[in-house]
């Protein structure tokens, strides 16, 4: 696992999206903090800033004002090269859409990381156990059009924990998924952060979802209700 020590720490950090008529204020002034192994889940409805935010975390979106420091480092410090270096090292993203790749098997969609980075080589011993730790071992030569809703989830899982992340962010990551299948994928991270002490941050809608977090920070437009 990647060796961070330091948690997650969101200060002032405030994004606004330019309108022509004017901007509007995605994420307003949020500072929170992580520690390091907490699975912390962000709930709200539809608009309210937590796909935003967690895409601010990741570093894949610019904030307009504010930082986030990981393993002590802010991270908009670092050029779009570094942050990708950075990101691909020691975060694993999941995303609602299961963006895989449709031309490649389960097993070439996890390894993709590997082949982006170019310095990680992946043994075929490291492959066969996160697939099994997966329970789609069995499923690993098949096609994404021919894996169920639950399967296609957990290769992009897979995709994401390919580099042994310390921290895990997900973004509705149960979002196309029944209640089953859900709470599947639920149990799985809460078992990563509970036997590999992954710090976990997941984006949700549903308080059933939120419920498997240590805690739940609730957000509205844009802002903290509570934490």
């Amino acid at each position: 696992m990647s060796n961070l020590e330091f948690p997650v720490e969101v200060s002032n950090l405030t994004k606004v999206y330019k309108t022509r008529g004017g901007g509007v204020n995605a994420v307003c002034d949020i500072s929170l903090c992580v520690n390091v192994g907490e699975f912390v889940t962000i709930m709200g409805s539809s608009g309210s800033g937590k796909s935003t935010l967690l895409h601010l975390i990741a570093g894949l979106t610019n904030p307009t004002v504010g930082s986030v420091k990981i393993n002590n480092q802010e991270i908009y410090n670092l050029t779009d090269s570094e942050r990708t270096r950075f990101r691909c090292r020691n975060i694993g993203v999941i995303f609602q859409a299961f963006n895989l790749i449709p031309t490649l098997t389960a097993s070439e969609n996890i390894l993709l990381p590997s082949l982006i980075d170019g310095k990680n080589k992946v043994s075929r011993d490291k492959l066969d156990n996160l697939l099994r730790i997966l329970e789609i071992y069995d499923r690993r030569r098949h096609r994404p059009d021919s894996l169920s809703g639950g399967e296609q989830q957990r290769v992009a899982i897979g995709r994401a924990l390919l580099i042994d992340p310390a921290i895990i962010l997900a973004d509705e990551p149960t979002g196309n998924l029944d209640s089953v299948n859900s709470a599947n994928i639920c149990k799985l991270l809460r078992d990563l952060c509970d036997k590999e002490k992954r710090t976990i941050i997941l984006v949700t809608h549903e308080k059933s979802i939120a419920d498997w977090g240590d805690r739940c920070i609730t957000l509205k437009d844009g802002r903290i209700e509570n934490k």
